[in-house]
């Protein structure tokens, strides 16, 4: 038996007090006050009459990290590649690699998601990503004529199709009935959605280490009405539902801090815009047909209505933190450390320029009743003062602060770099892979450059999950091949096909680099490859295949549509190696005669081999004799007779 919607409320309301991004938190509040710090917000200590400057150093970090990271991966689109798991795998992983770089960046705005997720793990600690199904009925409007009565059952019986109107006749030839009318066809698309997630809209429990395992993950957004039933949900449900006063009672600190120009779309004085519902789509591990196992289930609610409860796989949502902490799902940032230093500077400069417009215009001793207040207190330049008597007004030396704040200032800018690891005077990423000289490399090791290096991996990481994410998805719901464009060609691509496992590797294009620089080893791979062929490795160590790729990611480097402009990709059953060709007629002639005299050396050789057994043979013979002659001998000479031995 299930659990109740009372029982799941309660559950989820246990569960919303102690959630990662609760409106109270010191969380919240902190990432609003980060945000406060890169928008340049003022401090709220300012006082009439001084310097209100404020510095930024928090904009600087954050700006200067995301240009370095983001550098590596959007250089092209080769965020991703799929790497093959065997030779049988190597056609279907560059096909899956090609597809979902499609799907990421064709289908759904992959550029903007990279940055919008960068930008928010780099401020707010936090970026997140959901990928989902998207399913869409698409309705078209058909019309069919004198189609034949067998025909016209088959449209009756299709599910897709809803007959509007038509009419029956018969045909003046056949003398059978036909029937012409109007038809509604209703298709389901589906396809993979990606989507950025404000930190604010993302809920996670406190004790959570990673998404996978967490108990309970929540997002929630305002929807409007025909959102909903858009989604499917009943719609007497939906009528149930309490809609949103707007964003006003629901505000988080974040999106106070972010809508920093002070529009607010949902006011609610303003009848032209429709009402508004809080939905929260929730993931939660819970024992909902109390068999002692929990179970991931999915609920959809508005208030305290329950708008659909269904069990899932997974969470869709991938999460990733700059500086990560062990045993914590969310780390800090780099604009942590900067926000500090921002007030100290910001502060300092303050009070320089105060100190600076006191001595410009420094407060004047004078002798009562021997000036004319009104020329004292006006400030114009080169104003006089009306005096009665020469000494009856007087400044008094201001100190000068200058030098001193200048030092503290540089001291406060060497602890950002050595906090932080990227201010204006950071590196180039472009020097991490270049021909650089000693001295290059030695500022490659150093620690801040490191830093900004380790961040850009959790990055990668965090974009790995993401594009396994969707190559999942696309093995999940595909029913059908697809054909998409890729370098100006047409491909048919299967996802059914593809290997529905989790070890597949995705590498991500960590350090790509500049396009110059990547040319520079594209060149070096090149002269690589005429060394190889110079010893004669063409179609062993180097196919005409490799050669044309890599002249094609030569190209493409600068021209992302020269696809097959400039060369023609050589047939898989080319080496490069010459085809033998057949011999001409006098060159047969010629190895026919060596073979004829080939024949006649054989011939001569087995005939002196047997005319040297036949001599060998009668050498025997002789030593035979020769001993049998001897051996009569001694006999004789022993015997002192006439002896005859054998025949």
């Amino acid at each position: 038996m299930a659990v109740s919607n009372k029982d799941l409320l309660t559950a989820i309301n246990s569960y919303e007090d102690n959630v990662s991004d609760h409106m109270d938190s010191d969380a919240a509040q902190t990432r609003a006050d980060l945000i406060d710090y890169y928008l340049g917000e003022r401090y709220g200590n300012e006082r009439d009459g001084y310097s209100k400057i404020v510095t930024r150093e928090v904009y600087q970090t954050v700006e200067n990290i995301k240009a370095d990271v983001a550098e590596l991966f959007i250089a092209d689109d080769e965020t991703v590649r799929f790497e093959p798991e065997g030779p049988e795998d190597i056609e279907g992983a560059q096909q899956a690699t090609d597809y979902v770089r499609y799907v990421f960046y064709r289908q759904n705005d992959g550029f903007s998601a990279i940055l919008d997720s960068l930008m928010d793990g780099l401020l707010q600690r936090q970026g997140v990503i959901k990928r989902w199904r998207h399913m869409e009925d698409m309705v078209t409007n058909h019309s069919f004529e004198e189609v034949s009565e067998a025909a016209f059952a088959i449209l009756m019986a299709d599910p897709e199709v809803e007959i509007t109107e038509f009419e029956e006749s018969i045909d003046e030839l056949t003398q059978l009935s036909v029937y012409s009318g109007k038809l509604l066809r209703t298709k389901t698309q589906s396809e993979t959605k990606i989507e950025v997630i404000p930190p604010e809209e993302f809920a996670i429990d406190r004790s959570a280490v990673s998404v996978e395992e967490a108990k309970y993950v929540r997002q929630r957004k305002l929807v409007s009405k025909s959102d909903l039933l858009q989604m499917g949900f009943d719609a007497d449900k939906v009528e149930k539902a309490a809609t949103s006063s707007g964003y006003n009672e629901y505000d988080s600190p974040e999106k106070i801090a972010r809508d920093f120009d002070g529009d607010n779309y949902y006011d609610d004085d303003d009848n032209n815009i429709s009402p508004v519902y809080d939905l929260h789509e929730i993931y939660m591990r819970y024992d909902r047909d109390e068999d002692d196992y929990d179970e991931l289930i999915k609920i959809c609610k508005v208030g305290n209505v329950v708008l659909n409860v269904e069990e899932v796989d997974e969470i869709p949502f991938v999460i990733w933190t700059p500086i990560r902490i062990p045993h914590r799902l969310t780390g800090l940032c780099p604009a942590d450390a900067a926000a500090p230093l921002q007030k100290v500077k910001s502060t300092l400069w303050r009070n320089q320029l105060d100190n600076q417009y006191n001595l410009n215009n420094g407060r004047p001793v004078i002798v009562e009743g021997q000036v004319d207040l009104d020329s004292v207190m006006s400030s114009k330049p080169g104003a006089p003062y009306i005096v009665k008597h020469p000494n009856a007004i007087s400044f008094p030396q201001q100190p000068s602060f200058g030098q001193h704040t200048y030092n503290m200032m540089g001291i406060a800018d060497q602890m950002l770099e050595q906090n932080v690891g990227a201010t204006d005077n950071s590196i180039s990423p472009d020097i991490l892979h270049g021909n650089t000289a000693a001295g290059a490399v030695s500022q490659v090791l150093s620690k801040r450059q490191a830093r900004v290096r380790l961040i850009a991996r959790e990055f990668g990481e965090f974009l790995r999950k993401v594009f396994m994410g969707i190559y999942e998805l696309e093995i999940a719901y595909a029913d059908d091949k697809s054909i998409f464009r890729l370098d100006n060609k047409f491909v048919e691509v299967d996802p059914r096909h593809w290997h529905a496992r989790k070890d597949v590797t995705v590498l991500v294009g960590l350090g790509n680099g500049s396009k110059t620089e990547q040319l520079f080893h594209m060149q070096q791979t090149m002269a690589a490859q005429q060394a190889m062929l110079s010893a004669g490795g063409m179609g062993v160590t180097v196919t005409p295949q490799q050669i044309v790729q890599l002249q094609e990611d030569m190209v493409r480097l600068y021209d992302k549509s020269a696809h097959g402009r400039y060369f023609t990709e050589p047939p898989a059953e080319f080496t490069g190696q010459p085809e033998p060709q057949p011999p001409s007629a006098q060159e047969q002639a010629l190895m026919a005669q060596v073979e004829i005299e080939r024949a006649k050396l054989e011939l001569d050789r087995q005939e002196l081999a047997l005319k040297e057994q036949q001599f060998m043979l009668k050498v025997r013979e002789h030593e035979d004799e020769n001993e049998f002659k001897l051996a009569e001998l001694n006999l004789e000479a022993r015997s002192e007779r006439a002896v005859k031995i054998g025949n």
